[in-house]
């Protein structure tokens, strides 16, 4: 079953590099040999896996072993843990960014009110006819 098309996306190849160096990635359908992530690459045809004698693309082949790849998994879900935090710690900022924001326009509010009401408590000055 094909889920990759063409190239790999940039995050899933970095995926690749950090979590599968170290044991094989892709498995050649011709030869039924394994490959780690030497594999060779051809950006003119769009062709991001390729075995390097033959060049037959395994990019379906590396993109289904991220799928099942434990290490990948664990190193994903990590990155999503992290990223998560990074996206809690950022909304509270925002949320302390807004709360000061709501507090400057209340006293702001306040002040202008108190200006107006100064301004309607001054007597008029009496007029001469």
């Amino acid at each position: 079953m094909a889920y990759f098309v063409g190239m790999l996306m940039p995050e899933e190849r970095a995926l690749l590099f950090r979590a599968c160096w170290d044991h094989p990635v892709a498995k050649c359908r011709r030869c039924r040999c394994s490959f780690r992530i030497e594999l060779a690459a051809d950006l003119f045809q769009r062709l991001s896996h390729l075995r390097p004698r033959c060049r037959i693309d395994l990019t379906d082949a590396a993109g289904e072993h991220l799928l099942s790849c434990a290490a990948a998994t664990t190193l994903a879900a990590q990155r999503a843990c992290a990223d998560a935090q990074t996206i809690f710690a950022t909304a509270a900022d925002l949320r302390k960014e807004a709360q000061r924001f709501r507090d400057a326009a209340g006293a702001a509010r306040a002040e202008s009110e108190a200006a107006r009401y100064a301004r309607e408590d001054v007597p008029d000055s009496p007029t001469e006819t």
